[in-house]
């Protein structure tokens, strides 16, 4: 986040106490110190004292910063500080304090396939430099959260609303979920419902349009996984670079394509395929094939990210994470 702290919290020595706490996250690389009035916070004497020549180095750098302008897309959340009860946007210096000290949360169904490999290689991948430094440097300034079950989702965005409420500080997660749908356009109501409480909570949320995360693996992955025609399911691989783009989106790539009692749309989109790709297609690359994007990161780039997305999906992803960081 892009912190500023008003004049009138740096007047009132009591809160001094929660700008260290406050700036001490900005040491720690977590957001960055925007500085307009350098000079009234030296006056102030809130950097002087025995053992505070950190604070001072880091007042320097940021006031140095001061002087030029961004540069970076990457800009973050913005968070303004102050005691005044009259600024509608300003956070008190104790509240601030706990907000600015808790992780952004990125909530969804599985932390370790939906963030710890699919999230992590599109931020790789797709994030700014500058947001991926910080992750590197400030690895707890983000989380990933999920709940104990399919379909428990909502329930976890109603939990972290509940607990902020509690704090008296703003909500600091976002939201990202598969839309589990079968077609083009299907979101299944699993999906809605999660969309239904990060609208009622006020939390960004992004439901992706494609059926599982699974559809968004390039072919180039599956190319590096499976180079030889003597591999088990290279020729599963060939038959899927075979569909229909809107096709890729929706195969079941964990479980195979199972047509027997599958509904009339299902059927019509699927239509004109050969027996022998059928064949092919019904078994489907397991429920680990997600690794194969942390197996293979020499065939990943963001060209072939972006273009098995084809809808920008993953660059409006990255987007929601840091517009909240």
């Amino acid at each position: 986040m892009r912190v500023f702290i008003a004049v009138d919290a740096f007047a009132d020595e009591t809160q001094w106490r929660f700008l260290d706490r406050i700036v001490d996250k900005v040491a720690d690389g977590w957001h960055d110190w925007q500085i307009e009035n350098p000079k009234f916070i030296e006056e102030t004497g809130w950097l002087d004292g025995f053992g505070r020549s950190w604070l001072r180095e880091l007042f320097q750098k940021a006031a140095l910063a001061a002087g030029y302008p961004m540069q970076s897309g990457f800009s973050g959340k913005r968070v303004l500080v102050s005691s005044l009860v009259h600024e509608s946007e300003a956070i008190q210096p104790q509240q601030a304090a706990e907000y600015v000290s808790t992780p952004l949360a990125i909530l969804m169904e599985n932390r370790f396939s939906d963030g710890g490999i699919f999230l992590n290689t599109v931020l790789d991948v797709l994030g700014p430099d500058e947001m991926n430094e910080q992750r590197k440097i400030a690895p707890n300034s983000i989380c990933y959260d999920s709940p104990g079950g399919n379909g428990e989702l909502p329930k976890l965005v109603v939990d972290y609303a509940r607990r902020a409420k509690a704090k008296g500080i703003p909500i600091r997660a976002v939201v990202f979920t598969d839309s589990d749908g079968t077609v083009p356009g299907e979101i299944q109501q699993k999906a809605r419902r999660v969309q239904q409480a990060c609208e009622k909570e006020g939390l960004p949320c992004r439901i992706l349009r494609k059926r599982t995360i699974e559809n968004y693996i390039p072919d180039e992955v599956l190319d590096a996984w499976m180079p030889y025609p003597d591999y088990e399911k290279r020729r599963v691989v060939d038959a899927v670079k075979r569909l229909r783009p809107e096709q890729r989106d929706y195969y079941p790539m964990k479980k195979g394509l199972q047509l027997q009692n599958a509904s009339p749309t299902v059927q019509a989109l699927y239509s004109g395929i050969s027996e022998a790709d059928r064949d092919e297609l019904s078994k489907g690359f397991g429920r680990d094939v997600i690794e194969k994007l942390r197996d293979f990161p020499q065939a990943l780039s963001a060209e072939v990210l972006r273009q098995r997305d084809g809808q920008g999906e993953l660059d409006c992803l990255v987007k929601m994470i840091a517009d909240a960081l």
